[in-house]
């Protein structure tokens, strides 16, 4: 008897819960809408669960509320990440123009002093090996450009055109070990000849001990190697000191700053032609 009332335990439990409902019902209706002893009973009892289940309910749809808020929150997030990326760029963009124009301006400013024709061109590779230092310009025979044509910028020589193609250039620059400029003390008016030392710069050999020679005077082109036009800086005195006796060791620190090139003046002088003043 007890198993089978086990068993139909949920089949009793409904039976009871549309009984009690039957009664609400029936006694709202005779009571006009006066509550009852037993309607009363029931909502009681059941008080307690609907407040519960009013609660559960609550409850997921503040914490389905809260989910959309974090939601939106992070794709706000995104969205501002994205534009913050996106200006950045800007600037970095506008500060690159910037910078590229301010280094245009100082090119067009030595080309109205160049006494011939001249060609912009930008440094698009560089090459260093086995001790040589060489620039690869997007300029070539086709731009006017030949064998032996120096290459400057407003803070002094960067070298020599040493071959051609035609639409790409290979200079030479002062610090290669194969590179020499016939250079000249400004001050003192000594001559020499300039030659390349790699990443120490470059030195000036054959000048006498018995000429003054002091740090911090500037060398510059003399224009008799019959290449670079006279008066271009080549650099700055750095170090002097004692040679075999007869000449002194004249370390130059180059003006031009070859690791961050990226623009050259290449001076279209005929091959071979007379070295002039720049200045």
């Amino acid at each position: 008897m007890a198993l089978l009332i086990t068993e139909r335990k949920p089949s009793l439990l409904l039976l009871v819960l549309l009984a009690g409902n039957l009664v609400l019902m029936s006694s709202r209706l005779r009571g006009g809408g006066r509550g009852s002893i037993l309607q009363d009973t029931v909502l009681a009892i059941g008080a307690p669960f609907l407040g519960a289940a009013s609660w559960v309910a609550g409850g997921i749809g503040g914490t389905w509320r809260s989910y959309v808020d974090l939601r939106e929150a992070a794709d706000e997030n995104v969205r501002l990440r994205e534009r913050v990326e996106t200006l950045t760029r800007e600037a970095n963009a506008s500060e690159e123009s910037r910078q590229e124009l301010a280094r245009l301006r100082d090119l067009l400013g030595l080309k109205e002093t160049a006494p011939f024709g001249t060609v912009t061109a930008r440094v698009i590779g560089k090459e260093s090996a086995d001790g040589a230092r060489i620039l690869l310009i997007d300029r070539g025979r086709a731009d006017g450009i030949r064998p032996n044509q120096p290459a400057i910028t407003p803070r002094g020589v960067v070298g020599r055109v040493i071959d051609v193609s035609a639409s790409a250039s290979k200079v030479q620059t002062i610090l290669d070990p194969n590179s020499a400029v016939a250079g000249i003390v400004q001050r003192t008016r000594v001559q020499g000849i300039v030659v390349g030392a790699g990443e120490a710069g470059c030195r000036m050999d054959y000048v006498s001990d018995l000429v003054p020679v002091e740090v911090g005077d500037v060398v510059v082109t003399s224009g008799l190697d019959q290449i670079h036009p006279k008066g271009e800086i080549l650099g700055i005195v750095a170090v002097v000191g004692q040679g075999d006796g007869l000449t002194q060791v004249i370390e130059v620190r180059p003006e031009v700053d070859f690791r961050r090139i990226e623009e050259v003046l290449v001076v279209l002088k005929p091959e071979g032609g007379p070295g002039e003043a720049v200045r």
